[in-house]
């Protein structure tokens, strides 16, 4: 079996722009990739930066300079092809392409087995539930409401943006945690944007509303720096979204840097990457909960590896819509003709589709409408 071409569909946002202060604007457009082979079978895989288009245009481009090292090569010899590319990438720094190349081959490897991706993974290990992000900045009445829609659904916690200032996060947890349904837990991300004195005196003056956690509080580089915070800090301490590939969990597994690793397929070196993350977080007995924000093939790719880790019993679910009636309705990748497979089941239980590869379905018709010339 060999890989005879790659393919690139740079794809518009179905989710207008949104705005969040801490990272500025918010797109769910993507680039989507096909890996053809001699065997008529095709492996799909994505990713995305998720501020501008243009952005993903230069994404494409990545992707398709990274064709003359895969064509004539086997798509099944997934280390192989990762170890190859990476001798590359971390050269370019263009690990979102290597991460939606990684991920249509792991989608091969399942087609041609006839099995779906979390079976080559190990199995699926047992129950995973969904919380709930959005992708907005909102204020603390909002989101009170939000939680109880949430709640009715199943949903059993809510992760908002932080880091508008140690004194206004206060009164805004303050405000929503305590007018929270039963059970329902808060999580909050300050998205790298304090340091640590500011980050250190949130966690304390928040700790009676028993936070889920506390995610990427300071700069993700400072490896003591998280470290010497979670010895402090009465919150657990969550992160890893934006670092590449898995190399730095060693260090950071080490040092006693989190209690909760959180990869990002599109962003960490595809699947392959975030199942060592997951392998080593579990062997330090630490959590796995992937940062899953965006568009369905790579949520799905997503799914495969949460479903079949067993540090990992949450995920991820962004929330794209309040003009919808359930808010686990998967809605951002309209040209995955069974993007409903991807909902939240009521109870807040959520999983993978169970066929072959990640189990995607194209609608090629709507797939045109959405591509952007490149």
């Amino acid at each position: 079996m060999e890989i005879t071409a790659i393919e690139t569909h740079v794809l518009k946002s179905d989710v207008d722009s949104t705005s969040i202060p801490s990272i500025g604007a918010v797109e769910v457009g993507s680039v989507l990739v096909e890996v053809h082979t001699d065997e008529d079978v095709t492996g799909y895989g994505e990713s995305f930066h998720r501020q501008r288009v243009e952005d993903n245009v230069v994404l494409a481009h990545e992707i398709e300079s990274l064709e003359q090292y895969l064509v004539g090569t086997d798509p099944r010899e997934i280390s192989e092809r990762w170890s190859e590319l990476y001798v590359h990438v971390k050269r370019s720094g263009a690990y979102k392409a290597l991460s939606a190349i990684d991920e249509a081959l792991w989608d091969i490897a399942g087609k041609r087995a006839g099995l779906p991706v979390y079976e080559l993974l190990g199995g699926y290990h047992g129950d995973l539930s969904a919380y709930a992000t959005f992708p907005i900045q909102k204020e603390a009445d909002e989101l009170v409401e939000d939680a109880h829609w949430l709640a009715e659904k199943g949903f059993e916690s809510l992760k908002i943006t932080a880091g508008l200032g140690v004194e206004r996060d206060r009164e805004r947890i303050e405000t929503i945690a305590s007018n929270l349904p039963d059970g329902f837990r808060l999580a909050i991300d300050a998205n790298t944007s304090y340091d640590f004195t500011d980050a250190l005196r949130l966690a304390n003056a928040v700790e009676e509303h028993d936070l889920v956690w506390f995610e990427e509080p300071i700069a993700h580089t400072d490896t003591e720096g998280y470290a010497e915070f979670r010895r402090q800090a009465p919150t657990p301490l969550a992160g890893f979204q934006t670092h590449t590939p898995h190399y730095s969990a060693v260090e950071m597994l080490q040092a006693g840097a989190l209690d909760i690793y959180q990869p990002s397929l599109d962003n960490v070196g595809g699947i392959t990457a975030a199942h060592r993350v997951a392998v080593l977080a579990e062997a330090f007995n630490k959590r796995i909960v992937p940062h899953a924000f965006g568009p369905a093939v790579n949520y799905t790719a997503s799914l495969h590896l949460a479903a079949a880790s067993p540090a990992c019993s949450l995920i991820e679910f962004c929330v794209l819509s309040d003009d919808i009636d359930d808010p686990g309705e998967f809605i951002a990748s309209p040209f995955v003709a069974n993007q409903d497979e991807l909902s939240v089941a009521d109870g807040g239980e959520i999983s993978p589709p169970d066929r072959p590869g990640l189990g995607i379905e194209l609608d090629r018709d709507v797939l045109e409408e959405y591509r952007i010339e490149h």
